[in-house]
């Protein structure tokens, strides 16, 4: 008899663990289900990649994250793909190699990502360690990926108004003097610039009204745009100043291009003031050549020629001021 209650005690202890092992999957289960509703809705995936095999876990959320099926996302680093930008693969591998090195303490990097659509999203990732060998080396890394693309499009808007100007549209000094330190390489040269000064823009602001003024840089730019190739850097420096980066660009077609400019400035009729742009232009041939001075000298050359121009500049603005007398 005691044998019988032992029996059937340890069986109702086998089917209350059973049940309790039941429980405890069907909660697993729910909560990742809420784990994986919940990350759907914040546009964030998990991945956890094992360093030994190679295998890279990638949960639904991630691959909807996408706009993929979740089995058609490669079981492997995206670093190892196509998935990634082109642009940004370089820099991914460096921040990866560098937490798994021990250089860095943290695996963290924003990139973009290639969609179901073959649209590009920018992701922000980061990533620990979870387990090491008996080198401390990782051997297990899990992490998130956070789908970033709408906050990027915002600071990639207000980036492209940082280096705007309001009026002309053309990029300001700020963008001058940044794509001067990128042009800073032997592959830019030669490297020439073009310094431009719209004559007479304060007598019309004086005289006409800012808007008169507003409109002859606006014609300016133009113009600039117009004579100038697609690689040519046309920017506002501010005030009645323009300059313009030409990359490969030596002096005697750099001197062509404000001729051209010149040219069209004598055709531009859209304007209350004929427009006339004094121009100077200087070529960087040597990195040895401080950019600083090309600037300089191209900006002496500009000087020179407004100076020789303004008598001419004086002349017509009296017959235009002869004009506007009459009218009244």
């Amino acid at each position: 008899m005691t044998q019988i209650l032992i029996i059937v005690a340890a069986g109702l202890v086998l089917m209350a663990a059973f049940w309790w092992l039941i429980r405890i999957h069907r909660e697993a289960a729910y909560n990742r289900r809420r784990l994986e509703l919940a990350l759907t809705g914040s546009k964030m995936g998990l991945w956890d990649w094992s360093i030994t095999t190679g295998f890279v876990f990638r949960n639904r959320s991630y691959a909807e994250m996408l706009g993929y099926d979740p089995d058609a996302l490669p079981e492997q680093l995206v670093i190892d793909t196509t998935l990634v930008h082109p642009e940004d693969l370089p820099r991914l591998k460096a921040t990866l190699e560098s937490y798994l090195a021990g250089t860095s303490e943290k695996y963290e990097q924003e990139y973009r990502l290639k969609g179901a659509c073959g649209q590009w999203r920018w992701v922000l990732d980061r990533g620990t360690a979870v387990s090491f060998d008996r080198h401390r080396r990782p051997t297990r890394v899990v992490g998130i990926s956070v789908d970033i693309t709408e906050r990027k499009r915002v600071e990639l808007r207000l980036r492209e108004l940082s280096y705007t100007d309001p009026v002309t549209g053309l990029h300001n000094r700020a963008y001058f003097n940044k794509m001067v330190k990128e042009l800073n390489s032997e592959a830019a040269l030669p490297l020439s610039v073009i310094v431009g000064d719209v004559n007479m823009l304060k007598m019309a602001n004086d005289t006409l009204g800012h808007s008169a003024g507003d409109c002859l840089l606006i014609s300016a730019a133009k113009v600039l745009k117009g004579c100038c190739r697609a690689s040519d850097i046309v920017t506002r420096w501010g005030g009645d100043e323009f300059a313009i980066l030409l990359p490969n660009t030596g002096q005697t077609e750099a001197l062509a291009i404000c001729k051209r400019i010149r040219k069209a400035c004598a055709q531009t009729q859209d304007s209350p003031v004929q427009l006339s742009v004094a121009l100077g232009a200087a070529t960087r041939t040597s990195m040895a050549e401080p950019m600083r001075d090309i600037v300089e000298t191209a900006e002496a050359w500009m000087y020179k020629h407004k100076l020789m121009e303004r008598d001419g500049d004086i002349q017509r603005w009296k017959t235009l001021a002869e004009d506007a007398e009459q009218l009244h």
